[in-house]
């Protein structure tokens, strides 16, 4: 027996303003929703994205997203509102979002189980970071914000929850792309181990 077919709210558009921004919204079988966006996206995207999300409870479980040039990104996530309130995600518009210039959402305390923090070569070198702890929404905003504050930044990044944990990838450049500083590691390293769980600390 064939599957019925998801509800058809697919959107596609492309910014007139930025000819070569465009993304997609499309609903899964599983009932969550496929965002994809690709193009030239201004800095700090990634973070008025998250934020727009939270406001509006819609999480997201998992994806990616790649730099792969000055400002073009590719990245798809799998999104899902909290509380069953699909209308919500209906009347989302993710170009309002990443071209939004204020943030809409409060910042959630963090509760982490593990980090990892160390240089990697990836991206013509970067800091690699992986963060793992209790899933809220709002988790990759808050976590996007203490990086901008050690002005560290994202250059690709691979998300995934699973049940009430989030799992959470990074490769962070410094101001310009540049490799980042050992001290900025470690401020960062130290930072993370204060937001670890008492049963988890060290």
């Amino acid at each position: 027996m064939t599957s019925p077919e998801p509800a058809a709210y697919a959107v596609k558009s492309i910014d007139p303003d930025s000819p070569r921004v465009h993304w997609d919204l499309s609903p899964t079988p599983a009932g969550t929703s496929i965002l994809t966006l690709n193009g030239d996206l201004k800095p700090g995207w990634l973070g008025r994205l998250s934020s727009h999300l939270s406001y509006n409870m819609i999480s997201m479980i998992s994806g990616s997203a790649r730099k792969s040039s000055a400002l073009c990104w590719d990245a798809s996530f799998e999104i899902d509102v909290r509380h069953s309130d699909r209308d919500k995600l209906k009347g989302f518009d993710p170009l309002c979002a990443v071209m939004a210039t204020n943030d809409l959402t409060t910042l959630p305390t963090l509760k982490l189980s593990d980090f990892q923090v160390e240089r990697s070569t990836r991206h013509g070198g970067s800091v690699y970071v992986e963060i793992c702890g209790k899933d809220c929404i709002g988790f990759l905003y808050r976590v996007l914000r203490i990086f901008s504050f050690y002005s560290l930044f994202p250059i690709e990044l691979e998300i995934a929850t699973s049940g009430l944990l989030a799992n959470d990838r990074f490769w962070l450049k410094g101001i310009g792309s540049a490799v980042p500083a050992k001290d900025d590691m470690t401020a960062l390293h130290e930072r993370l181990a204060l937001m670890l769980e008492e049963g988890f600390k060290k």
